[in-house]
């Protein structure tokens, strides 16, 4: 079963941990180019020092870190930044995790989504489209657009459902499958 949740800033090295997990060509698709655990290390210690422009959204499959949203934040605008794991893809892990953070920056009122897509990850454009992110051509590179409408009581009663189902979660809830988005096996 998935479940979500956000880290708190004391929990931001796990993510570097989880991200020192990955195989090479997972953080290449994601960074562009390969990291080194110091690399990694300075980037969560720098997330850590700003929490408060820096959010992480962890999916989990029965437990397991299967993918995260980096979120970044700045003003009006927000960053989105999907991983999946390899073990995880095409199950919905990415789908679940835009829906939630999308939903979450509209009920927080930003305005202007952006996310960088590497040329050759081809299922993160096609993610961001099926999302509604417009990709533009930035020498080679991708960046794709999405202007945020204001909330609704749908989106704010959406968010809710998100929690609702992950806290049925802890208890495991047979109920809680009417929540989830389905995972394959």
């Amino acid at each position: 079963m998935l479940t979500t949740e956000f880290l708190s800033r004391n929990q931001f090295s796990e993510y570097g941990s989880w991200l020192k997990s990955q195989d090479p060509q997972t953080l290449h698709d994601y960074f562009g180019y390969a990291l080194t655990n110091e690399v990694i290390d300075s980037l969560t210690q720098q997330f850590s020092l700003n929490p408060q422009y820096h959010h992480f959204l962890i999916a989990k499959v029965d437990g397991q870190w299967a993918g995260t949203i980096h979120i970044a934040t700045k003003g009006q605008e927000i960053e989105f930044g999907v991983i999946v794991a390899l073990q995880y893809r095409k199950q919905g892990v990415a789908n679940a995790l835009m829906d939630e953070a999308i939903t979450w920056a509209r009920n927080r009122y930003y305005k202007d989504l952006f996310m960088h897509c590497i040329s050759w990850n081809r299922p993160i454009k096609h993610l961001c489209q099926k999302h509604g992110l417009v990709p533009r051509n930035m020498m080679g590179d991708s960046e794709a657009n999405l202007k945020l409408t204001p909330p609704t009581p749908a989106t704010y009663f959406k968010e809710q459902m998100f929690v609702q189902r992950n806290w049925l979660a802890m208890f495991q809830f047979p109920l809680v499958e009417l929540f989830s988005y389905k995972t394959r096996n």
